[in-house]
């Protein structure tokens, strides 16, 4: 066989050789599309779910339980694909847990429709390990993400403590609605219902503080991004 550059490549000799830029570009190529494919797939897991557990018993409180939980899935999405925009890292094992961790828990609500104590623990469950993985986001976010913008890297940092509050309130809320609803099953449709209202509150809330910072961000860079566009 005829080798254009003379010698034939020896058995698992490298095509590329390590280096800083090549590991950069590396890291560039691979975090971004890791995170979303793995958040794709759960996205995927969970929608299937969903609706095989909705259809059967489409009930009022059922659907508004489906219907909640689905916004939920868009709005993990919709978070991930915002932040793999705003900063890139060399991913470690705590970065490829938190997504598992995270969206993992968007899942068991889909097998406790139409019970409203087990399903607002688990949304609950999930709100708070989102507020835990939003802190380690802002811990290791440091300002040279942003070039030394000071400016945007606050910007960045405050969107995240907002999307904290958001869904720390929201976290203690759900579960309040499931002890509530616990304690008083005679009226758990209502309990259910309150509890689908304050998911969805939330949500609002999380994609209106992103689509607010996102642009802000965009903006500061000179980048076009008008919210909600």
């Amino acid at each position: 066989m005829w080798y254009e550059h003379g010698e034939p490549p020896a058995r698992g000799e490298a095509i590329q050789a390590l280096t800083r830029d090549v590991l950069i570009r590396r890291s560039l190529e691979v975090s971004p599309n890791g995170f979303i494919t793995i958040i794709s797939i759960i996205q995927g897991v969970a929608l299937a779910l969903l609706a095989q557990n909705t259809f059967p018993k489409p009930t009022a409180l059922v659907s508004a339980q489906s219907f909640t939980l689905l916004l939920v899935f868009v709005s993990v999405f919709y978070f991930y694909l915002t932040l793999s925009v705003l900063i890139r890292w060399a991913p470690s094992f705590v970065d490829c847990f938190l997504p598992f961790a995270v969206a993992g828990l968007e899942i068991p609500p889909a097998f406790f429709l139409g019970n409203v104590t087990a399903w607002c623990i688990w949304l609950a469950a999930f709100w708070l390990f989102t507020m835990a993985g939003l802190w380690i986001t802002a811990k290791w976010s440091p300002l040279s993400h942003f070039g030394g913008a000071r400016e945007a890297h606050d910007m960045f940092h405050t969107w995240l403590r907002e999307l904290r509050l958001v869904t720390g309130c929201g976290g203690v809320a759900i579960f309040l609605c499931g002890a509530l609803a616990a304690g008083d099953p005679w009226h758990k449709t209502a309990w259910g219902l309150i509890a689908a209202t304050t998911v969805l509150t939330t949500v609002a809330l999380i994609v209106a503080r992103t689509e607010a910072r996102a642009s802000q961000i965009h903006a500061y860079f000179g980048v076009n991004r008008a919210p909600f566009n």
